[in-house]
């Protein structure tokens, strides 16, 4: 089986998102969605910021399992290593704790459906307010 060539892969990733461009400033390779594009570098680098987070927790467990099973631990056995079942849930289950902690503010004011309408910063939103929590 060959590697895929940019293009095709770039297709095999967008199989199943073309919800996303229903989203508000969704341009392919590009998105914007604040009125200031600086907004949106900030947004950028938190996400990335939170992929490379999990790259570092994600070997942390690993190098942690090796030690504690196999009393020594390489650069290549990381490399190498494929979680058993037990583990590869646990990971699964941080990775979504993590992903919790870390973005579910930028979910918590989204309204019903996952419209983002009474955000005014949201480019093609209007202004409106947050929705009272206390309801």
């Amino acid at each position: 089986m060959s590697k895929p060539t940019p293009a095709e892969r770039a297709a095999q990733l967008s199989e199943g998102l073309d919800y996303v461009k229903d989203l508000p400033g969704f341009e392919r390779g590009h998105p914007h969605y604040f009125k200031d594009p600086m907004i949106d570098h900030l947004l950028e680098i938190v996400l990335q910021l939170g992929a490379e987070l999990w790259i570092v927790k994600d070997r942390q467990m690993i190098v942690e399992h090796l030690l504690a099973t196999e009393g020594k631990v390489t650069p290549e056995m990381i490399e190498r290593f494929r979680p058993p079942q037990d583990l590869a849930q646990k990971l699964a289950e941080e990775r979504r704790t993590l992903s919790r902690r870390l973005y579910q503010s930028l979910s918590d004011h989204m309204g019903p459906g996952g419209k983002a309408e009474f955000m005014g910063g949201v480019v093609g939103t209007t202004p409106n307010t947050a929705p009272d929590k206390a309801k």
